[in-house]
């Protein structure tokens, strides 16, 4: 410290420090600590007397200091500017930093550690997930839009299931919806206050999965360097919303059970039960009956989860909502886009309720916001959907043969005068999307029908 013209028992300097709220340690190019200030001492739990000459390693736990040693000579060498790590001790959340402090001709004099309370800070970035999850349930209400009779008994089940605690299973095809159902039975329910955690069971990796969902201890592998609430923790008093229920692995099947039945959850790489308070309900576009048949889905767990059932319907089975929808989606991305609200042409409504909408209401909200982007005028006409929308309504005189109908071995080079896609999108049909079988039926080669559906692909990225 004298080598910076700075003397620690100065009293002037020794008040400063002892005045900082952050903890303030320095160790000499020996790595030894020559500086503890007061605030590092109620940090750290220590007396600065008992190590004031020792080295800076042994404030460390032995599984850490090979670690910290090998941070320590990246800062000396100049191969690291600075290093950050969290420390969890007494409650408390701190924010560790290393920097190598230099003499003015660039000589290693040694390193300061810094550490700063950001409790606060961890605390307010989880109070801001939840209310993130709390306004996103906000928006969706003006998604759940429905006027058809295959739609009334979800209602039904909303309204009756929302106040109670039994744990609900939604089913139904992809872009059904069903986190707009989750999100509405938890917004009306006795847990609205408390926050509504959303896992993406497809989306983890199974080495993951167990981590997001149960937490783990600090240490518990490699990486873990603090303790982590898993999902069911966060959403302890709310709801946990498990989408794509039907992707989860075998293993981690069995520990959600328990999970189910007890009440609990112990963390990877912990030995004690930590109670939680949640509701479930989880989500699937499989059969999970028959997944359970065929030995990929636990019949225990399935009871367990399958308490109330609600089923969504497609939109094809409840047109009556495709012009309310449409007229919705129209009003949200007009006011996004800042565009004047938009009317819809009648060519418009037409073509929408006669398409078959493989991808259900997901589908006709991407739809509208292309729409929307694409709209030059103050409607929403027939040339502003995407081509699939078009093609599969052609009109009488210029459609297709039927699928069922269609000629082996159609060549595609005759029909190229604006009814490719068509040609190809029937052909994708009878074959059930089988892009082998349907270049067999264009006569074509495999190759050549991946070639041209990229570039529909593109022609509609750039339209």
């Amino acid at each position: 410290m004298k080598q910076l013209g700075i003397e620690p028992e100065s009293t002037v300097y020794g008040e400063i420090l002892a005045s900082m709220g952050e903890g303030i340690i320095f160790a000499d190019q020996d790595n030894r600590i020559v500086l503890v200030n007061q605030a590092a001492e109620q940090i750290r739990g220590i007396k600065a007397g008992n190590f004031l000459g020792r080295d800076i390693l042994e404030m460390h736990s032995p599984m850490a200091r090979e670690r910290i040693g090998e941070i320590l000579a990246a800062l000396r060498s100049g191969a690291l500017p600075s290093h950050t790590r969290p420390l969890h001790t007494k409650g408390k959340v701190y924010e560790n930093i290393y920097y190598p402090i230099r003499a003015d001709a660039g000589a290693f004099v040694g390193t300061l550690m810094i550490s700063r309370d950001i409790t606060e800070k961890e605390q307010l970035k989880e109070e801001n997930s939840a209310l993130r999850e709390q306004i996103s349930a906000e928006n969706a209400r003006g998604e759940m839009v429905a006027r058809s009779a295959a739609m009334q008994p979800v209602f039904q089940v909303i309204r009756t299931t929302a106040p109670l605690d039994s744990t609900i299973l939604i089913g139904g095809e992809s872009g059904t919806g069903k986190e707009l159902v989750a999100r509405a039975i938890h917004r009306e329910s006795r847990r609205a206050r408390h926050p509504m955690v959303k896992v993406n069971c497809a989306a983890l990796p199974e080495n993951l999965l167990e981590s997001e969902l149960f937490g783990y201890e600090k240490g518990a592998f490699t990486g873990a360097l603090r303790e982590r609430k898993g999902k069911f923790e966060q959403a302890n008093g709310g709801t946990i919303f498990l989408d794509e229920i039907g992707e989860i692995p075998l293993p981690a099947q069995a520990k959600l059970l328990r999970v189910l039945q007890e009440r609990t959850v112990e963390r990877i790489g912990g030995n004690r039960e930590i109670s939680v308070d949640v509701r479930i309900i989880a989500a699937t576009n499989r059969d999970l009956s028959l997944e359970v048949a065929k030995g990929r889905f636990r019949e225990d767990l399935y009871y367990r989860l399958n308490v109330i059932p609600v089923h969504l319907p497609p939109l094809r089975e409840r047109r009556e909502d495709i012009i309310p929808l449409t007229r919705r989606f129209l009003a949200i991305f007009s006011e996004q886009m800042g565009k004047p609200a938009l009317e819809l042409a009648p060519e418009a409504a037409r073509l929408l309720l006669a398409y078959n909408y493989p991808g259900n209401v997901r589908e006709l909200k991407n739809a509208v916001e292309r729409a929307v982007a694409l709209s030059a005028g103050d409607r929403i006409t027939g040339e502003d959907l995407p081509p699939n929308f078009t093609t599969q309504s052609a009109p009488a005189a210029t459609r297709l043969p039927h699928p069922s109908r269609m000629p082996e071995g159609a060549a595609l080079a005759a029909n190229l005068n604006g009814f490719e896609d068509v040609l190809i999108d029937q052909a994708l049909e009878r074959a059930g999307n089988n892009k082998g079988e349907a270049a067999r039926l264009l006569g074509v080669s495999r190759k050549t029908l991946w070639k041209k559906l990229k570039q529909r692909e593109t022609r509609v990225t750039d339209r």
